[in-house]
């Protein structure tokens, strides 16, 4: 559903498409994605770009599938998942940096999946009629494409920059842009190693556009990868050259470089990363140049009286080939978790002739404080070789899992699959009582008359 307009949905539908077959070994598959024109206003960017959507789908599917088998769906997934030297279904091999059995080891282990999973079963078994609660667990897997999708990087051409001052300061030069996830923190960090010097002398120039060359849109979980990786071959190259003309260290020498010879501006362009080949037109080969993976366990409890979901803890495991800064890192799994257990549980659009009912945070409901689990953030690093410092993108990746881990718990609790998200009190009520459930999502319905 791309609204009235096109805007993004060529890219999002692509990124959805891509990741529509899950990371899972499958020899057989064909995907096939179609955007729409409603009478909705046009969507925009939503964090995960698509794969959110089509991996809920697939996940729900992967588990109803366990069910049907009756396995195990920790057991079904250590079946599946991709290892190295899988084929996706665009004929990419996945060579380096596969995790996924990993990180679903890695979640399943720290929240006690399986025995919390028997026990919930036996409960639900023993309920009686007079039950008000109940309680359930729930898993999902996820893969991410890092960067931007094909040969997007290759078209893009970002450039990042490294500049030492006339008067000895170093500055960074990208467009990358802050908005909390920390790269004004990690930017400098990165530079400071790769020169040997202390983090806080390396400044930031304003993301200025007659100052900063064009390093690309902070999107598509790319910026600690690509931009970042720019800066440290910039940093490299920028330390080597100090060091030859002045015959010491970089730390020692550059203040006086600076002074004796002016500035020095060093600009790094991307290439493509060696190996890495895709054909845009057949949408055959390397999607992208590596891919993050993620795994969730989520816990519920319901109200059966009132179908009200509450998720009390979450367990996310996330591969991201290298963190660079712990706590920033884990900031962005915890605020993707949070992020997506509104998607689950609560944020819907309502739209009457087409318009938006509920077009302000006033009406539009999201997770607040007191709505958030507790989560529990669980990092393990498969650097990237193509990547100077093996970092791969954390912003999005999160976002994948936890909506299908939800529903999962949802269906453990109350033995009820709901196919719709969120999967508000209306839509699991409606599921208990055989009643009819409200109308999918995102559709526009007519004002009575």
């Amino acid at each position: 559903d791309g609204g009235a307009y096109v805007t993004l949905t060529p890219v999002v539908l692509s990124r959805g498409t891509i990741h529509a077959g899950g990371p899972y070994e499958c020899p057989n598959v064909r995907i096939r994605g179609r955007a729409m024109r409603t009478n909705t206003p046009p969507n925009g960017a939503f964090r995960g770009f698509g794969a959110p959507q089509t991996e809920f789908a697939a996940e729900t599917q992967v588990n109803r599938v366990a069910e049907r088998l009756r396995l195990s769906p920790l057991a079904l997934r250590r079946s599946w998942v991709y290892r190295e030297g899988g084929v996706t279904p665009t004929g990419q091999v996945l060579r380096e940096s596969v995790a996924g059995l990993e990180v679903l080891e890695a979640a399943a282990q720290a929240s006690e999946y399986e025995g919390v999973a028997a026990h919930s079963r036996r409960a639900r078994e023993q309920r009686g009629a007079d039950a008000r609660m109940a309680r359930g667990i729930g898993l999902a897997l996820a893969w991410h494409g890092a960067g931007f999708t094909g040969s997007g990087e290759v078209h893009l051409a970002s450039v990042a920059s490294l500049e030492l001052t006339g008067d000895g300061r170093i500055r960074i030069l990208t467009a990358s842009t802050e908005m909390g996830q920390g790269t004004k923190t990690i930017f400098p960090q990165l530079v400071a190693e790769a020169l040997g010097v202390e983090p806080d002398v390396v400044e930031i120039a304003p993301q200025d556009t007659s100052i900063v060359p064009d390093s690309g849109p902070t999107v598509a979980s790319r910026t600690a990868m690509v931009v970042g990786g720019l800066l440290i071959t910039a940093a490299e190259r920028m330390k080597a050259r100090v060091e030859e003309a002045t015959g010491g260290s970089f730390a020692d020498t550059y203040r006086s470089f600076a002074k004796d010879q002016g500035e020095l501006r060093v600009d790094e362009q991307f290439t493509p990363y060696p190996g890495v080949e895709f054909d845009d037109t057949t949408y055959t080969g390397d999607a992208y140049p590596c891919f993050g993976w993620a795994a969730a366990v989520a816990e519920v409890e319901i109200d059966l009286d009132t179908g009200e979901v509450a998720v009390t803890d979450v367990v996310s495991a996330d591969e991201i080939g290298r963190v660079i800064h712990q706590v920033l890192a884990e900031g962005q799994v915890e605020g993707g978790s949070l992020q997506a257990v509104g998607y689950a549980t609560i944020e819907e659009l309502k739209l009457i002739d087409g318009r938006y009912q509920n077009d302000r945070l006033a009406t539009y409901l999201i997770p607040t404080a007191m709505d958030a689990p507790r989560i529990t953030s669980l990092l393990l690093e498969h650097p990237y070789s193509g990547a100077p410092h093996g970092a791969k993108g954390v912003g999005e990746l999160p976002m994948d899992v936890v909506a299908p881990a939800v529903v999962a718990a949802i269906h453990d609790a109350t033995g009820h699959w709901i196919t719709d998200l969120p999967a508000t009190p209306e839509r699991v009520l409606a599921a208990l009582t055989g009643s009819t459930p409200p109308g999918p999502p995102g559709i526009s319905s007519e004002r009575p008359s």
